[in-house]
């Protein structure tokens, strides 16, 4: 471990829409440091336990000591290992709080602490080293990281195993059974589960992916990782990087180069929705991504799988940037992110920005029309909104303030350049309409105000002013908002499809979320759109994206007055619509509102 600094070209670098090896490579080294000190939290807080001596933490100490000395880089391969950094952050804040009440965790504390020697007896191995090490049983497994997991044949939720080594047969044995390593770790063998990598090589460049679908440790708490993949579905994992990896090689080869140096495993989730995948990251893994199987979309496939790639990795970069100077400070305020259903706080807006900033530089190279045209058009004006949040925010450090200052430069000119003129309209409507949405389950009008409002509609009245500041409380049930975004996709990528669902009676059995009015809004047809929301809203129990949608669609009509009252202010028609006895006739509530 050695002291690091930011050279100016390495911060430049980070503090860019693009992507850097040589930057990794110093992120790498930090990563590798705060592991080491994390280690040696771990060691000094359970010096002396019960717990510690169960586990046999200084034997395998020791261990790992002999071996270093032989096999330094085989120490740094597993310490780097992402489900090495989530153990040993994870112990490390449990073995920090200062009021422990073991009895309520999950696993046992000398369970934790004995990872250990599963870690030590993995760097051995790759070490090619002689040793026998005792290592905790979880669930009836044995994970070695970087390797796999032995299956024993035991009924017990934890117990001790052995990990062997001599003349370089290795071996896993428990109280009934010996599982012995095949050569080839990562192949399947009798009671063992190898680690597979996915590869993938173009013009000289690398993409060496593990598949984590074996660790015990979710990268990201609530995200169900799907169970061991079949072989078919890993032999579906490898086709679908081996179509990407060309193309972000030959379109986008710095990314490439970047992620072949940091990129080092992958958790696959489960298909969710269809032009609606899922993505996630840690900031104690560095390295790993979690991902939906991609859609099956044989021309989006390849670059939606390498923007998400793109998206993840840079997530990692930013937070491996945050633990080496911070560059916001504690902010309780909440903020609208054009890319979430959720308010956000500051610190998530910041990895917004920057994550999405790379991923609209990527669209940008892909072209002005279709698919990449809308994406660059509509991220384009997010990161025009979140910048202009940040800018000059007093809670964003020095350097806080010098990454967006950097973005914007770099973002600003992108405003101007071309995009289809068919794209720019979608990518205009999702955009308001995410943005109203939003405010609809967001933002509450004060009750005062609106029980007064809904008074003066039902007595004939006109509407109150001044209108005051909404308040700002999180509706848990927003999810998504992103529907017109979503079938501005399909409508380019799929027209068959799309033109089969606009005279589909229930489109949300296909596209949740999704309503008929949506659709005839997205295709252009304002004036069926305005009909239909009508009708939704004159319904009890509407959405509240119906109020935006249709306020998006009165102003396509050329109804802007009335228009502008929904998409600037669908608070208020919510508040007003659920204080009345029946729901109110939507149109003339927004010509109401309409000042």
């Amino acid at each position: 471990m050695h002291h690091h600094q930011l050279s100016g070209s390495v911060l430049r670098s980070l503090l860019a829409t693009t992507e850097d090896d040589t930057a990794v490579a110093v992120l790498l080294d930090a990563e590798y440091s705060r592991r080491l000190l994390l280690m040696r939290g771990i060691l000094d807080s359970c010096a002396g336990t019960p717990e510690a001596e169960r586990a046999g933490v200084e034997e395998a100490w020791r261990l790992l000591e002999s071996v270093e000395k032989r096999a330094p880089e085989a120490v740094r391969a597993v310490l780097l290992d992402p489900q090495v950094g989530l153990w040993a952050a994870a112990l490390f804040r449990r073995l920090s709080r200062t009021e422990r009440d073991e009895s309520a965790q999950d696993v046992p504390l000398w369970v934790e602490l004995g990872f250990l020697s599963q870690f030590a007896a993995t760097v051995s191995i790759m070490a090619d080293a002689s040793f026998r090490v005792p290592v905790p049983v979880r669930d009836g497994s044995v994970f070695l990281p970087c390797l796999g997991r032995a299956r024993l044949d035991t009924a017990e939720r934890w117990g001790t195993a052995e990990v062997r080594a001599q003349d370089g047969v290795v071996s896993v044995v428990g109280d009934a059974t010996v599982v012995t390593l095949p050569e080839d770790p990562e192949r399947d063998g009798p009671g063992w589960q190898g680690l597979r990598r996915l590869r993938a090589t173009a013009e000289g460049l690398t993409l060496t992916l593990a598949i984590d679908d074996l660790g015990p440790y979710p990268a990201v708490s609530g995200l169900a990782a799907s169970r061991r993949l079949a072989p078919e579905q890993f032999a579906d994992w490898q086709r679908w990087i081996s179509a990407m990896w060309p193309l972000l090689v030959a379109d986008h080869r710095a990314d490439a180069r970047a992620l072949s140096a940091g990129l080092l495993s992958l958790v696959p989730l489960p298909h969710r929705e269809r032009l609606r995948g899922r993505t996630a990251s840690s900031s104690d893994a560095f390295g790993c991504v979690l991902l939906t199987e991609p859609d099956q979309d044989t021309a989006v496939l390849p670059p939606q799988l390498g923007v998400a790639l793109i998206h993840e990795f840079r997530h990692t970069l930013l937070n491996g940037l945050i633990f080496l100077a911070p560059l916001f400070e504690d902010c309780a305020d909440l903020f609208y992110a054009p890319w979430r259903d959720d308010p956000r706080p500051l610190g998530g807006l910041v990895h917004g920005a920057y994550a999405f900033s790379g991923v609209a530089r990527y669209w940008r190279a892909r072209g002005e029309e279709g698919l990449a045209g809308f994406e660059f058009a509509l991220l384009r004006d997010a990161l025009d909104q979140v910048l202009t949040t940040l800018r000059d925010h007093p809670l964003l450090t020095p350097l806080g303030r010098r990454l967006c200052e950097a973005l914007t430069e770099q973002t600003a000119s992108w405003s101007t350049e071309p995009v289809g003129q068919h794209e720019q309209d979608l990518a205009r409507l999702a955009s308001a309409h995410h943005h109203a949405t939003w405010r609809a389950h967001h933002l509450h009008t004060p009750k005062a105000y609106a029980q007064a409002l809904a008074q003066a509609w039902q007595h004939g009245g006109a509407p109150l002013g001044p209108v005051p500041e909404p308040e700002l409380r999180t509706d848990p049930g927003a999810c998504r908002l992103d529907t017109l975004a979503l079938l501005s996709r399909l409508s380019l990528v799929d027209p068959a499809e799309y033109a089969r669902l606009l005279a589909d009676a229930d489109p949300a059995a296909q596209i949740p979320g999704a309503a008929a009015a949506d659709l005839a809004l997205v295709a252009g047809d304002a004036r069926t759109a305005v009909k239909l929301y009508a009708e939704e809203l004159a319904l009890p129990g509407a959405r509240p994206a119906a109020w935006a949608g249709l306020g998006l669609a009165l102003t396509e009509t050329g109804e802007e007055t009335a228009g502008a009252a929904l998409t600037n202010s669908p608070e208020l028609a919510v508040a007003v619509s659920r204080l009345l006895p029946e729901p109110p006739d939507p149109l003339a509530l927004a010509q109401w509102l309409a000042p």
